[in-house]
């Protein structure tokens, strides 16, 4: 053991103080260049941040592909996400390309519903997820299917009054339904509502003669033109969806022509919606003649 001690004292007796000097200088140079790289890298990776885009605002619609978010400038922006994210969450999604389609300038003069900017990202962060919405679109339309069904029973009288203004409130007077508000669902759940809602409305008279115009009366709310506002309501959301959804703007017109035979809805009543404004007539009428 003593020996092994010796031989190691030795050995750093032999290293000249020069060569230990050049080991030190080595060791100092290799950190300065270590400490530059770290330095250039982070500062790059600051560089990159800062030119990065990034969305931020809310969900204010979804699809089977895609959720469609609002700043705070009220853009609208399509991003396809197969996450189900509820409406009215807040997130942030990094912008990776605009995918924006040439238009001619005919067509821009032919279009009159503003559809949102698509744009791509695989950086979308949930920031302040609204999870009391999470179930929204499937609570409110079984509150529908229930009332409906309800119409059948003569006994019910007293339940289809209260269901009948609770879904009137809720369609067109800031109403609720299981906590719920109309804006918490998406487009496609809003006009599932809307058929069941206009089937409601036109059994509702027979099931209880004159119950609209005393409510009407009494209340100070308008629950006798319901049928037109409901139509005026699916026109509405039908055609901004067809500016940005095929599949779900398809399904839309198909079932228009359901309601339209169901419920005699005839181009001359959709004429006389005047309130929703003359430009809306020409997507209207692809709605109504199914095109």
């Amino acid at each position: 053991m003593k020996k092994q001690f010796k031989k190691i004292i030795e050995f750093f007796k032999g290293i000249k103080l020069s060569t230990i000097y050049k080991f030190v200088g080595l060791a100092l140079l290799v950190a300065i260049l270590f400490w530059i790289y770290i330095t250039w890298k982070g500062q790059n990776s600051i560089q990159n941040q800062t030119n990065d885009t990034y969305i931020n605002g809310k969900v204010t619609n979804k699809g089977n592909d895609y959720i469609i978010v609002e700043d705070e400038n009220q853009n609208e922006y399509k991003i396809p996400s197969t996450e189900d994210v509820p409406i009215g969450s807040a997130i942030q999604a990094k912008v990776e390309e605009n995918k924006s389609e040439t238009t001619s300038e005919e067509d821009k003069e032919e279009e009159q519903v503003e559809a949102p900017k698509t744009i791509m990202s695989s950086d979308v962060t949930v920031t302040n997820e609204k999870v009391e919405n999470k179930n929204a679109d499937a609570d409110v339309i079984a509150y529908f299917n229930e009332t409906e069904s309800t119409l059948k029973d003569p006994s019910l009288k007293e339940e289809v009054k209260s269901r009948f203004i609770t879904i009137v409130d809720f369609l067109f007077y800031d109403g609720t339904i299981k906590g719920y508000t109309l804006n918490d669902l998406s487009s496609k759940a809003k006009l599932q509502i809307l058929k069941i809602a206009l089937a409601i409305d036109s059994k509702i008279e027979n099931y209880i003669p004159g119950y609209k115009e005393t409510i009407t009366s009494t209340t100070g709310k308008v629950y006798t033109g319901v049928k037109t506002k409901i139509i005026e309501s699916y026109l509405k959301i039908t055609t901004k969806i067809c500016s940005y959804d095929e599949d779900t703007c398809n399904q839309a017109k198909k079932d228009f022509q359901d309601m339209k035979k169901s419920f005699s809805i005839t181009w001359n009543l959709i004429k006389g919606l005047v309130s929703s404004g003359a430009e809306n007539l020409k997507e209207w009428y692809e709605i109504f003649s199914g095109k």
